[in-house]
């Protein structure tokens, strides 16, 4: 399961009906539910504490603000104290009603926290069996209750996520009793959508699981955006629209919705808004302004992910901000960083090795392109890499970025003809070589021919993007690929 999914776990939404007195939603829980989607967690706590230790929503929700302070911290003390819970609290619900659908709903829900968690800490194969379990009992509920449409906003998350997994991988899902189909898995979520209790969370899973593994149109970029203005203080879809936004290259969108974001000492404090600025800032060529938010982000965040990643952003910084000896100091605080486990983080770490056996620096026009391109300013990154051509360049890798970073501009500004031939160069120099360009190259090609209607031409290059071995991204450009491929019926 990629990492990059497991912070949509963290909003999930629970219905207001009851099924009894062991599943009692009451007023205080139903608030308490509502503060804790809007990342209020000391209220939400205070609530909580005041109903019955027998409630099973009471129990879920315990659990439930737990799991969300330890996702956002990533504090492995605190871990250890609390890890314990997982059990204590499946064992109270399985105590309680069995005819109830919200009893295996709640257990399934509570081992999706304990798996954000471990696959978070980097406790992998740990948080995969709890996805698995809760997998089992989400179908199980489905077949006892097919009419209770809170458990498909989680199984259709999951249809789709494991419909994504490469082919290669298949197996392992099939041994292990898993089945993913992604057009189920986004009908699943369209049903729950159109519920009147869980139709939020299922919205939110629908647009990040578009953004994520599928591809956005135009209508759904105009749906995160509704559901950003519509939900005002609400932090976690702030999170999203501005996650969504720097993922589509549209930056000064997603500053915006950065700056208006929900603030106050009641909301959780969440970092990552940092490490956004920081790249919202190097798309702009503002190098203060992002030296500034990356070093506040490491000073206040003292968990593991995006560390690495901070420093090399860092570096890079100081030295587009003509300042090399100041960006070394960040570079060398790289190994001993954080952990390895996030994409960002990997390459962080691979350019620091490779940095110290080669002493080359990344080649500046390619480095600004690519950040004008990532923040949307297509005609700034075309400008500095119009009148260039391979020969600018000194090795492979270098030629192979060259024509990649070209072809997704020329992609963007919707010369699609041009940038084909690019895409093609950059995946042929990338044949044998450790570098991501040629992969992300086919990819684009797949979805060009995908959006012709040339299914053939399509699914070869999807299939090739799943060739490229060993890069960086393999697992997200391997996750997008497959996805198209079974959209597309392969």
């Amino acid at each position: 399961m990629h990492k990059k999914i497991i912070l949509l776990f963290l909003f999930s939404w629970f219905s207001a009906d009851s099924y009894g007195n062991d599943f009692e939603l009451t007023p205080n829980l139903q608030l308490a539910y509502q503060e804790l989607m809007q990342l209020k967690v000391q209220h939400a706590r205070q609530l909580i504490a005041q109903e019955s230790p027998k409630n099973g929503i009471k129990i879920w929700l315990d659990d439930f603000a737990d799991m969300i302070v330890l996702f956002s911290s990533e504090d492995e003390n605190e871990y250890e104290k609390l890890s314990d819970n997982e059990d204590k609290r499946l064992d109270l619900i399985k105590d309680l009603d069995e005819n109830s659908p919200y009893n295996r709903f709640v257990q399934a829900e509570i081992k999706f926290h304990w798996a954000l968690v471990k696959m978070k800490l980097g406790h992998e194969s740990k948080g995969g069996f709890n996805a698995i379990s809760a997998y089992k009992l989400l179908e199980e509920n489905r077949k006892k209750f097919p009419n209770f449409t809170p458990n498909y906003k989680s199984l259709g998350l999951l249809h789709v996520l494991i419909g994504s997994v490469p082919e290669n991988y298949r197996w392992i899902t099939k041994l292990l009793g898993l089945r993913g189909n992604i057009q189920q898995g986004l009908k699943e979520l369209d049903l729950a959508i159109n519920d009147k209790l869980v139709g939020k969370e299922a919205k939110f899973y629908q647009l990040f699981v578009q953004s994520n593994i599928l591809t956005l149109n135009d209508k759904e970029r105009q749906e995160v955006l509704n559901f950003v203005h519509k939900n005002p203080d609400n932090l976690a879809i702030s999170f999203l629209g501005t996650s969504i936004s720097l993922k589509d290259n549209k930056g000064e969108q997603a500053l915006k919705i950065l700056q208006n974001r929900p603030t106050g000492a009641g909301y959780l404090n969440l970092p990552i808004f940092d490490i956004y600025q920081g790249e919202i800032a190097l798309q702009r060529g503002n190098y203060q302004q992002a030296i500034k938010s990356y070093q506040n982000y490491l000073r206040t965040f003292h968990g593991h992910s995006f560390q690495k990643d901070a420093y090399y952003k860092l570096f890079l910084a100081y030295w587009l901000n003509n300042n090399p000896e100041q960006g070394l100091a960040y570079l060398n605080r790289i190994p001993s960083a954080g952990k390895k486990l996030s994409e960002a983080d990997k390459i962080a770490q691979n350019f620091y090795e490779n940095f110290q056996k080669t002493k080359i620096y990344p080649n500046k026009n390619l480095l600004k392109a690519r950040f004008a391109f990532d923040g949307g300013h297509n005609s700034e990154a075309l400008n500095l890499l119009e009148n260039l051509d391979e020969n600018a360049f000194q090795n492979v890798v270098e030629k192979a970025e060259f024509n990649y970073r070209k072809g997704r501009i020329l992609q963007k500004l919707n010369q699609n003809n041009l940038a084909i031939p690019l895409f093609d160069r950059s995946a042929d120099l990338c044949v044998g070589q450790n570098c991501h360009f040629g992969a992300s190259s086919c990819l684009q090609l797949g979805y060009i021919f995908q959006a012709k209607s040339d299914k053939p031409k399509a699914k070869l290059f999807f299939e090739k993007a799943l060739s490229y071995k060993k890069h960086e991204y393999k697992n997200s450009i391997d996750n997008k690929a497959q996805a198209a491929l079974t959209e597309m019926g392969i």
